[in-house]
């Protein structure tokens, strides 16, 4: 064997040799960190033993001493986190996604007389420009204005698709149906009556006569107006709005595959910006959701058309 060859295998043994003190020298601290463990816990079950009444700040402090809680632990809501959908269009999860809106007692009286007021939502999957009908529906676009300007809208999903209506159901602070504001609305139907529910159609979810509160509908087709001619639906919903930019916007969501009513991607509001004769109005701090202005609870819980 060569000198070249003896050098090599010395050279293994001494990597041998090293890796198996290094070896050793882990074992005897891994030793050392379980020795000192049991001997820190059981000082604290001797301590916790002898105190009949342990104090809950003073275990908490030692708690997070140990690391064994986790302060930095996710605060986003759970349906948020999750909702294993995809967003559609490629969109992006909004700031406010999956958080639980507060209600109200009543929307506070928030537009004026001769103001042209527009909403311009902001969605998953482009925008859309809404003509809203202050002079037909007052009540009703006061209401859509006192929420937008609240931030209410913001971050919600358009969470049912009824297509065998052609709609879009969306506006509840719990991304369900049985949401409530805490108010109800008047029907307002002069423009239902002088127009009928045509494609680009905004109007309010309800219950039966007397039950609108945040809940709308977008309608895309002509089937919500054809079943209404046909006797299916009773024209009871208030039209406040009217689509004038982004129908294409609906038909795009309209592709989106749906499971029941519920869509299989994820379609959010992203904002809603109220124009008032152009300029838009500013949105309040949005009060948080386990503190909302108190509100009588509702007769009836169903708010789908």
């Amino acid at each position: 064997m060569s000198k070249k060859s003896k050098k090599e295998r010395k050279a293994e043994r001494e990597a041998a040799r090293a890796a198996a003190r290094k070896a050793e020298r882990q074992r005897n601290i891994f030793t050392v960190i379980v020795l000192g463990i049991v001997v820190l816990l059981g000082g604290v079950l001797i301590w916790v033993s002898l105190d009949d009444e342990p104090q809950a700040d003073e275990l908490a402090d030692l708690l997070e001493e140990l690391e064994l809680e986790d302060e930095d632990g996710p605060d986003e809501a759970p349906e948020a986190i999750e909702d294993d959908r995809p967003i559609a269009c490629g969109g992006d999860l909004p700031p406010r996604a999956g958080e639980e809106r507060g209600t109200f007692d009543e929307p506070e009286q928030v537009i004026d007389d001769g103001v042209d007021y527009e909403a311009v939502i902001e969605t998953s999957c482009g925008t859309i420009t809404i003509d809203l009908d202050a002079e037909r529906a007052p009540e009703g676009v006061n209401a859509f204005v006192f929420l937008a300007t609240q931030g209410f809208y913001d971050g919600l999903e358009i969470f049912r698709h009824a297509l065998g209506l052609e709609v879009f159901q969306t506006g509840s602070g719990t991304d369900s149906a049985d949401f409530q504001i805490g108010y109800t609305l008047p029907d307002e139907l002069d423009a239902v009556e002088d127009d009928g529910y045509p494609p680009g159609t905004v109007a309010y979810a309800n219950a039966g006569p007397g039950t609108s509160g945040s809940q709308f509908f977008f309608v895309y087709g002509d089937a919500f107006q054809q079943t209404v001619d046909d006797g299916g639906l009773q024209p009871i919903y208030t039209r406040f709005g009217l689509v004038t930019d982004g129908l294409d916007v609906l038909e795009e969501m309209a592709e989106i595959p749906v499971d029941g009513e519920e869509p299989a991607e994820r379609i959010y509001m992203e904002s809603v910006t109220i124009l008032a004769d152009g300029e838009p109005l500013p949105v309040a701090e949005t009060a948080p959701a386990d503190d909302p202005t108190p509100a009588p609870d509702p007769d009836d819980d169903d708010t789908e058309e």
